[in-house]
């Protein structure tokens, strides 16, 4: 009898105690999602390519990872805990593809619970074609001048060559690997350094350390004429347009042309180096290429700077260069 009385007051009015339990898991629900925090964090991509394809075109070195769950336990994850991996060994032809990223777990991320990841992009269209490789010549970029009166006689670089890997379309492009600018201001005798390659594409690798020794032999040159502060002109300025002080200045090395008898210069012919303003029509700051003209029986062995910052104001007033 007791359990048919304890049966029917479990049963009385059962619509609204269904409704109750509801409510209470709803709100334990929502209390739980009001404890949780998001962590954004940035995650390197990963790419794993099969058989001999490579990536072709460019795609996010990174990806924007963001981790939902109890303060505490989000925080407490390392960065490097969270892989995201672009998977492209499973395609085995040339073309293009949409391929998801991949999330994988390991270390302080093992074990977090609750823990929502959430990945952008979530996946990412990358062309890959048939891997391909070579080997190309080392060229040395040099940047400035030796001391006055002194030239480059020859270089020497060690290894001469390096070998380079990578989609067959963009290393077929690559004629050769130039080294990091190599400072010449002020040489006056031979010298050695070590330069790092610098990569034209970065989805070609390069073989070996990464640098090279370059060996530079200077020599005296009596024939080169160096001009260390020479002015620069304006050509092509408007009218009612003014060069403003500071006047542009260069330095330029000259060498008589082999069989020539040109005349001795004291002093830079006009014309020499000047900049091509005709395309200014308002004041204000211009950044503008150097063009140099050899002087008769001269040729030009460098120049520096390449380009020249001036200030063009409108008419005069103030201390200006037309």
């Amino acid at each position: 009898m007791r359990s048919r009385d304890l049966l029917g007051r479990l049963m009385a009015d059962w619509p609204a105690k269904v409704l109750s339990l509801c409510a209470a898991l709803l709100l334990f629900f929502f209390y739980q999602l009001n404890r949780l925090e998001n962590r954004p964090i940035s995650v390197p991509l990963d790419v794993r390519v099969g058989g001999d394809f490579v990536p072709a075109s460019q795609y996010p070195r990174s990806v924007r990872v963001t981790l939902r769950g109890e303060s505490g336990a989000i925080y407490s994850i390392e960065e490097e805990d969270i892989i995201a991996t672009l998977d492209l060994s499973p395609y085995r032809s040339e073309g293009p593809y949409r391929v998801p990223v991949q999330i994988e777990r390991t270390g302080t991320a093992l074990g977090v619970d609750p823990l929502e990841i959430q990945v952008e992009p979530a996946d990412v269209e990358v062309s890959i074609e048939k891997r391909s490789s070579r080997v190309v010549p080392v060229s040395p970029a040099f940047r400035g001048f030796v001391q006055s009166g002194y030239e480059i006689a020859s270089f020497e670089i060690q290894p001469p060559d390096v070998e380079i890997s990578g989609p067959a379309s963009a290393v077929a492009k690559i004629l050769d690997v130039k080294t990091e600018p190599i400072e010449l201001t002020g040489r006056a005798a031979d010298f050695t350094v070590k330069s790092r390659l610098v990569k034209k594409d970065p989805l070609v690798a390069l073989s070996g350390a990464g640098s090279v020794d370059v060996r530079v032999l200077v020599a005296y040159s009596r024939g080169v004429l160096s001009f260390d502060d020479a002015e620069v002109a304006i050509a092509g300025l408007a009218e009612g347009l003014v060069l403003a002080p500071p006047f542009p200045r260069a330095r330029v090395d000259l060498r008589p042309i082999a069989g020539a008898e040109p005349a001795a210069l004291a002093e830079l012919p006009p014309g020499t180096l000047d900049v091509d303003a005709s395309a200014v029509r308002n004041s204000g700051f211009y950044d503008l290429p150097v063009r140099v003209r050899a002087p008769a029986g001269y040729e030009i062995v460098g120049f520096e700077p390449a380009e020249v910052r001036i200030e063009i104001a409108e008419g005069a007033g103030k201390a200006v260069k037309p």
